[in-house]
């Protein structure tokens, strides 16, 4: 249980002192230990072998190497020749399955990734200039070397949520990070050549800076940084769209500080539902005479811009009731297996037991959130069950966001694209802060010292696993 008693009021902020300093003694082993283990996934990982890589690095490339953004048309054959053969040589493919390398266009090597902003592969852009001229697979990792950088930039300010969120469990302030920091699947993606690397860095940095908004109001400094988080993931990638909800979300506390009657809350936000269908769909009428509902012209255009979501039929499929309820099963267990124990594109897996372990954690931990708000409510100031109130929004969020992404589901009986964990690592941070605060519910109180370090414990042992045996048996079979 967090055993904090602070005032709900909004005190000045102390000056820093050389005691307060010693606060962040925790950094020069922390980003050391960051940067040493992202560097373990960073190498252990063959090249192209992380989701969408070679298109990633494409976009990179070409933008190093051309003197102006590329369109989605714009192509280098000979850097596709380069890096299809590369695939090749690292066993990206297939058995028997060669790259034409005689093709005038160049081989293919994946989904055009330039339908996203162009923000993180600018910055991926300035290493790869560095490195030209160097093998192709060394400019790879030195791409890599900026998630390393935005990996370890990621824990340090996951450290600070935590320090923000609970100031009197130091305990719980290092759990919270190093947890984090020993996520597999997490530092798997983390240190890939992926627009989502920088999505996720602002999620955590987002989270930061409304943490502060809801414990000292609306400053200027927590502003700025929860604006500017969201601003860059925004222009990063589309599946940040979610985060304006916390955002805004954290200003309305921050503004509020006083206690809101939840059927206030309730109604406020089915009120801002409703008006954001109104101004976006209107009514309809289908081919067969039939009312349906259809999203109005501008959202449309911004769909087109941006979303890439196909709204008329999305809005068609998600409200439709003929949907196969096998779909959601088949989601929930991707969704959830490659959240936590598979990598590359979710064909490299721990096990099953990995799987059915964090289910059952995860199932347990639940249970132990619910325990721990019956015995801690009303013990707590405002403003830290509001963050803790984040975290749990936050985490829905992400999983309807995973709902939508099944839609427009195919209408010719085909199979429909399933998304995966990865997806949704923006809410990562949330879900490791709620996973610990529920396994304390689940311990007696003389085991709770030690909770933290149990978990880590868990933790610590998925994660040898994971690039010990699972990563290395599964790229290194054939050469061991």
């Amino acid at each position: 249980m967090l055993r904090v008693k602070l005032s709900t009021t909004t005190a000045p902020a102390p000056a820093i002192t050389g005691q307060d300093r010693a606060v962040y003694h925790p950094l020069r082993w922390l980003i050391p230990l960051a940067l040493l283990h992202g560097l373990l996934y960073l190498t252990i990982v063959p090249p192209w072998q992380h989701y969408d890589e070679p298109t990633q690095f494409e976009y990179a490339w070409l933008i190093a190497n051309l003197s102006h953004l590329p369109s989605r048309s714009d192509s280098d054959p000979a850097l596709r020749r380069e890096v299809a053969d590369s695939m090749y040589r690292f066993r990206f493919y297939d058995p028997g399955q060669i790259p034409d390398l005689m093709k005038p266009e160049g081989p293919t090597l994946g989904e055009n990734q330039r339908v996203h902003p162009p923000l993180y592969y600018i910055l991926a852009a300035l290493p790869l200039r560095l490195s030209s001229g160097l093998a192709i697979e060394q400019q790879l990792y030195a791409a890599r070397g900026l998630s390393l950088c935005l990996y370890a930039l990621t824990i340090v300010a996951a450290w600070r949520v935590a320090s923000v969120v609970v100031p009197d469990e130091p305990t719980m302030q290092l759990a919270v990070p190093l947890l984090l920091l020993l996520t597999p699947t997490f530092a798997d993606l983390m240190t890939a050549v992926n627009n989502d690397v920088l999505v996720n860095f602002c999620a955590v940095a987002l989270l930061l800076g409304c943490a502060l908004l809801i414990r000292d109001g609306l400053r200027p400094a927590p502003l700025v940084l929860a604006s500017l988080a969201l601003g860059t993931a925004l222009g990063t990638k589309r599946t940040a769209v979610i985060l304006i909800v916390i955002y805004l979300l954290a200003l309305l506390w921050a503004w509020l500080r006083t206690p809101m009657r939840p059927w206030v809350v309730a109604g406020a936000m089915l009120g801002v539902a409703l008006a954001l269908a109104m101004s976006g769909l209107e009514l309809g009428r289908a081919d067969d005479g039939t009312t349906l509902l259809t999203i109005r012209p501008w959202l449309k255009q911004f769909d087109v811009s941006y979303l890439r979501l196909n709204l008329d039929a999305w809005v068609r499929s998600a409200t439709s009731t003929a949907q196969a309820g096998d779909i959601y099963e088949r989601l929930l267990v991707v969704g959830f297996t490659s959240f936590w124990v598979r990598f590359g594109w979710g064909h490299v897996m721990i096990g099953t037991w990995a799987e059915v372990s964090m289910a059952v954690i995860c199932a347990l931990c639940g249970v132990g959130l619910i325990i721990q708000g019956w015995r801690g409510r009303s013990q707590l100031p405002l403003w830290q069950e509001r963050c803790i109130w984040l975290f749990l929004i936050a985490i829905t969020l992400g999983a309807l966001s995973m709902v939508g992404r099944l839609h427009p589901l195919p209408t010719n009986g085909t199979s429909p694209y399933i998304p995966t964990g990865r997806y949704i690592f923006t809410m990562m941070l949330p879900m490791i802060w709620l996973i610990a605060l529920g396994w304390q519910g689940l311990l007696p109180a003389r085991w709770k010292p030690a909770g933290p370090f149990l978990l880590l414990g868990i933790w610590l042992g998925l994660d040898l696993i994971s690039w010990g045996v699972a990563l290395s048996n599964y790229y290194y079979r054939f050469t061991l």
